[in-house]
């Protein structure tokens, strides 16, 4: 009789994420709350259940809050954008993990070779788009060279993110540069189109509507970047910011299932609730106070 696996750890399951999602400088700890126990350690933490959403909506707190079963399944839980989580209701065994910025340039339309792999691109024919807002070791794309009919790759973006926002058809059935791209203005499109050109990907700067078997895959559109890219005859496919986050959320998921098959992992997608403001104070003057008139 073959022998069980032994259940992971915490650190099992931190190391892992870490792997598929580097230290940025800048980013969100990657130990967002640890739990709070006096002799907590993360190498002797067993578990038996991960969840992940992008952000700590209701669905998530089944999972993670007190609960009067006797013996709630352990749990490790990972949040792209963790701001609002209500640490007094997490359960006193339980580990959050969180990543935005390092999740923002790996896992969703970035630098993300899993993506880019999908879509048809080849290692030794992409490049990577570096610098953004005062970050020069920020990387905020990877385009390459491919030789895709357009309707083709927009059917493979489809399977990929399930909708798409925003698709604006290019001056040529042919795609031969795909960017995927995690920031849409001008200054971005001529970045791209530039750095494509020294690659003879695309014709000379001078030749008409240069851009005509590009296509821009990004999340939201944005229009600095919309007008570029019409004047220049560029694909343009926005899918919207949300599903970008959702498929990381997919692709970390699998990971998770990959590596420890003996736990269940869990995926949560809620729209987000708006954070509700106070209402101001209403001022209201004494019964015995005369109000004069404005």
């Amino acid at each position: 009789m073959p022998l069980s696996m032994p259940l992971p750890t915490h650190a099992a399951v931190t190391r892992l994420v870490a792997s598929i999602l580097p230290f940025k400088e800048n980013d969100v700890p990657l130990l967002y709350h640890v739990p709070r126990r006096r002799r907590y350690d993360s190498e002797l933490a067993f578990l038996d259940r991960i969840v992940l959403s992008i952000t700590p909506t209701p669905g998530v707190y089944p999972f993670i809050s007190h609960t009067e079963a006797y013996h709630p399944p352990r749990t490790v839980c990972f949040l792209h954008r963790p701001w609002q989580l209500d640490r007094g209701a997490v359960r006193g065994d339980t580990l959050v993990l969180s990543s935005h910025t390092s999740f923002d340039e790996n896992l969703t339309v970035g630098w993300n070779p899993t993506l880019a792999t999908r879509l048809g691109m080849a290692e030794e024919n992409w490049f990577c788009v570096q610098g953004y807002k005062g970050d020069p070791t920020r990387k905020i794309g990877i385009v390459g060279a491919v030789s895709i009919p357009r309707d083709t790759i927009l059917e493979h973006m489809k399977r990929e993110f399930g909708q798409t926002e925003l698709i604006q058809a290019g001056q040529s059935d042919e795609i031969r540069v795909v960017a995927i791209m995690n920031a849409f203005n001008e200054e971005e499109v001529m970045r791209v189109l530039d750095m494509a050109q020294e690659r003879e990907w695309v014709p000379d700067a001078s030749f008409e509507a240069r851009g005509r078997h590009v296509l821009y895959l990004t999340g939201q559109p944005r229009e600095s970047g919309m007008l570029a890219a019409t004047a220049l005859g560029l694909t343009v496919a926005c899918v919207g910011h949300r599903t970008t986050e959702e498929w990381g959320i997919r692709f970390l998921a699998a990971a998770l299932r990959t590596a420890f098959s003996n736990v269940l992992v869990e995926e949560v997608y809620e729209e987000e609730e708006p954070i509700a403001r106070k209402p101001e104070k209403e001022i209201v003057a004494p019964a015995s106070t005369p109000v004069e008139a404005v």
